[in-house]
């Protein structure tokens, strides 16, 4: 094991899930430190540290005394999530609508609207221009991948000029 804390609370979640996939819902802090083959005393106050840190910001949750449960982050939820969740609960809206629940910026919100239509999930009513869904594919949120096609493009076109 190596002296920086650098790494080490990705090697801690690695070793616990490590002994998860063996079976176990609860873990000790000694089969961690274990699996981490932690030898010197630093190495010790490093894992109990990085144990310590995990249990107060709650992705790992004391059983009993040196007992663990781990309980995953969870991503937060960005501004694309939350106008897929408006867009799929209310299956017709305008995108006044979804910007002021959203709270997100105009822009973002008629980019990803586009984004959503080019994608053939909604479509943009006949009049008072409002959108209606028409195809839903899941609680997923679809990739917003239009500025990853612009980047190429400009990639593209600044190879061949």
């Amino acid at each position: 094991m190596e002296h920086k804390t650098t790494g080490l609370t990705q090697k801690v979640r690695e070793a616990i899930a490590a002994l998860n996939g063996q079976g176990r819902q609860e873990v000790t802090s000694q089969d961690i430190k274990a699996v981490l083959d932690v030898r010197t005393y630093r190495e010790r106050r490093a894992a109990v540290g990085v144990l310590k840190d995990m249990r107060k910001s709650g992705e790992l949750v004391s059983v009993q005394r040196g007992v663990y449960v781990h309980v995953p982050k969870l991503k937060p939820r960005g501004k694309m999530d939350v106008i897929w969740h408006l867009v799929r609960s209310h299956k017709h809206f305008t995108a006044d609508e979804i910007e002021r629940l959203s709270g997100a910026a105009r822009a973002t919100v008629l980019e990803y609207l586009r984004r959503l239509k080019a994608l053939g999930y909604i479509r943009q009513a006949r009049r008072g221009g409002s959108w209606l869904m028409i195809s839903d594919p899941g609680p997923e949120t679809p990739a917003n991948t239009a500025k990853c096609e612009k980047l190429r493009a400009l990639r593209i076109k600044g190879i061949k000029d």
